[in-house]
């Protein structure tokens, strides 16, 4: 089970596993969610932030 973050990252998004691992950086934030769901498997959950940072939505798979 693995968590999954998509984060702002100065001008871009990011994903990155928990613990600070980057798996990919997006110009904009819905490649980001998509490349977030496409790398989560089963048991999974994906935590997609807001441009400031907070949690805007957490997805279980």
């Amino acid at each position: 089970m693995t968590e999954y973050h998509v984060v702002p990252s100065g001008n871009q998004w990011r994903l990155q596993k928990k613990g600070g691992s980057v798996i990919s950086n997006h110009r904009k934030k819905s490649p980001a969610v998509s490349a977030g769901q496409r790398e989560a498997g089963s048991g999974d959950t994906l935590v997609i932030h807001k441009a400031d940072g907070t949690v805007q939505d957490r997805r279980n798979y």
